[in-house]
């Protein structure tokens, strides 16, 4: 345990599952060279004709806001712990004590993740006054483990998709073995759990299996559902040519899945955690749980979470540059039994349009209430 302890918190550390920053962002919609539409934070080559959407400034829920003043007081008790001395890989115990008693009902990867964030910036030896201020400010902007917020331009014409109670969570699965796999923390203590297929169709889904300390989940869906993905046999190596399919910011970027490409920078993650490939394929909020695929079709890993550019420029003085993690598959396979439908085969490596192509219908957003 004590092993387990000391490698995750250096991952969660430095992790936002789907984190959004603090303040206006204005989104670029262009076509590259290609003619593929694209949607980025960032303006397109010079040149190229962009229309922007200013998303405001996010701002909490109410629910979001009490979530996050929980956190606070349990940064409070975190920092008390960590200015006499205590070291991080012995508080493992007075987590779950913390979560029940400030109800704070949210992930034990949750609650490492506040105690990384205040071990890794607290000041030696002493309490640090401004730190539950940061945990609250970095909460409210999205980390630690719930998502609940809404832009301050958000439109009040919400399509069937959007129309999501306060507090649900909307994120990306993919069938294979004839269910559907997604991330843990999609669907972490929801009661109501649907499905919405590439055909429009939406199904009932309910957590069969789990294993929360990887952060894989896998549904069991009353439909039928289409051929899965299969999976690979042997991980990726280091520079293999890999995509996903998902529905990040579906508010507004549009319900249909969006591909996005890259390689895999590395075949351990964060700390050299061997759970985990380092990606340069981009991560957005929505795509958690995404499948990660390679030039042959098939499922090597599961997007799980992006590196957080501003708690690393908190730290270092230095701004990362598209560093995500995915979890391998290695880690879902125990989770599957045998399904009811049978799973896309393997093909030669093709062209990327046919294989996006091939693989979207088995891409579905997961909606969890």
């Amino acid at each position: 345990m004590r092993i387990q302890f000391l490698i995750y918190p250096a991952i969660a550390l430095l992790l936002l599952l789907a984190a959004s920053a603090i303040g206006a962002q204005t989104i670029y919609k262009w076509v590259d060279a290609n003619g593929r539409v694209q949607y980025t934070q960032t303006p397109p080559p010079t040149g190229t004709r962009a229309t922007t959407q200013d998303m405001g400034k996010p701002e909490a829920n109410p629910e979001r806001a009490r979530y996050c003043e929980s956190i606070r007081k349990v940064a409070i008790r975190i920092d008390s712990y960590r200015a006499s001395g205590t070291p991080l890989a012995a508080i493992d115990g007075h987590l779950a004590t913390l979560e029940t008693e400030y109800s704070v009902n949210v992930s034990v990867i949750a609650m490492r993740e506040v105690a990384s964030y205040v071990y890794g910036s607290g000041r030696p030896g002493r309490y640090d006054n401004d730190m539950p201020t940061r945990v609250f400010n970095a909460c409210i902007g999205g980390s630690f483990g719930k998502f609940a917020m809404k832009s301050g331009n958000s439109s009040s014409r919400k399509s069937p998709e959007d129309a999501l109670g306060e507090g649900a969570k909307s994120g990306t699965g993919w069938v294979t073995s004839g269910k559907v796999a997604t991330n843990y923390h999609v669907v972490r203590g929801s009661s109501n759990v649907r499905i919405v297929l590439h055909d429009g169709r939406t199904l009932k889904a309910t957590t069969e299996s789990v294993d929360a300390k990887n952060d894989v989940a896998v549904l069991a869906v009353s439909g039928t559902l289409p051929a899965g993905i299969p999976l690979a046999e042997k991980e990726a190596g280091m520079g293999a040519d890999v995509f996903t399919l998902g529905f990040p910011h579906t508010d507004i970027m549009g319900h249909n899945a969006k591909l996005a490409t890259g390689i895999v920078s590395a075949t351990t993650g964060m700390g050299d955690d061997p759970r985990f490939y380092q990606i340069s394929v981009p991560v957005q909020s929505g795509n958690s749980g995404g499948p990660l695929v390679d030039g042959e079709g098939r499922l090597v890993a599961l997007v799980t979470a992006k590196l957080s550019a501003t708690q690393v420029f908190e730290r270092t003085g230095d701004l990362p540059q598209n560093v995500n993690y995915a979890i391998k598959v290695a880690y879902l396979k125990p989770l599957l039994g045998i399904g009811a439908a049978k799973d896309l085969p393997a093909s030669p490596a093709g062209d990327l349009e046919s294989l996006a192509n091939r693989i979207t219908p088995a891409v579905v957003r997961v909606i969890a209430e």
